[in-house]
């Protein structure tokens, strides 16, 4: 076998590999159970990693701002539905939805809690360190829904 073959056959099996562990996250994040929910009056806050964004939360990497709204839970439910968030669940004032990547199926959580016309919001990745931002864009998207 030449050389310049040998060294593209070597890098297709690299990138193959990559993409296969990459995949393997995706599934194993869709398994994943996470810590969420309602603690004390509030969705929970999130930890160090920059793969999440909370109302909750009051550092300049994680916080985002409550989300100032007219619309009931109901209608928020099926405005999110109808924007690619599966719904988990939903209870009194809280509802949790996950959103799955087309590429490789990570799973997110967003969480929703609904007080008078203020809505508090969580949304995190499930796996991996960074998140290129994708959660405080979603979270962004969602207030521009509700407006």
């Amino acid at each position: 076998m030449k050389k310049g073959k040998k060294v593209m056959t070597t890098v297709a099996l690299i990138v193959l590999a990559g993409l296969g562990y990459f995949k393997g996250m995706g599934i194993y994040s869709s398994s994943k159970v996470m810590d969420i929910g309602v603690k004390e009056g509030k969705l929970k806050v999130c930890l160090e990693k920059p793969n999440c964004v909370s109302t909750t939360n009051t550092n300049e990497k994680h916080k985002i701002s409550i989300i100032t709204t007219s619309f009931t839970l109901e209608e928020i439910i099926e405005k999110l539905i109808k924007n690619d968030l599966e719904l988990v669940k939903s209870d009194g004032n809280y509802a949790h939805f996950t959103h799955t990547s087309t590429l490789m199926s990570y799973v997110d959580d967003i969480e929703i809690m609904l007080n008078d016309n203020e809505l508090s919001i969580r949304s995190a990745s499930r796996v991996g360190y960074s998140d290129m931002g994708k959660n405080r864009e979603r979270v962004e998207l969602i207030r521009d829904l509700l407006k």
